[in-house]
């Protein structure tokens, strides 16, 4: 008997203030193994505002 597993078709996106979102619209189940390809959220083609964030607390 084989395993199944639901995978998800959308990039994981991983925050770097915390916390992850998908880029399928429908995603319900933010879990790194049901995604094909996770991503930190400065690897993104124009980067994220979160890291913006993590660098300007940084130099406080």
């Amino acid at each position: 008997m084989s395993a199944s597993f639901d995978t998800c078709h959308g990039t994981l996106v991983i925050h770097a203030v915390g916390g992850a979102e998908c880029t399928e619209p429908n995603c319900v189940d933010l879990e790194y193994v049901r995604h094909f390809l996770v991503l930190e959220c400065e690897e993104v083609t124009g980067g994220c505002q979160c890291t913006a964030l993590v660098e300007l607390a940084q130099a406080s």
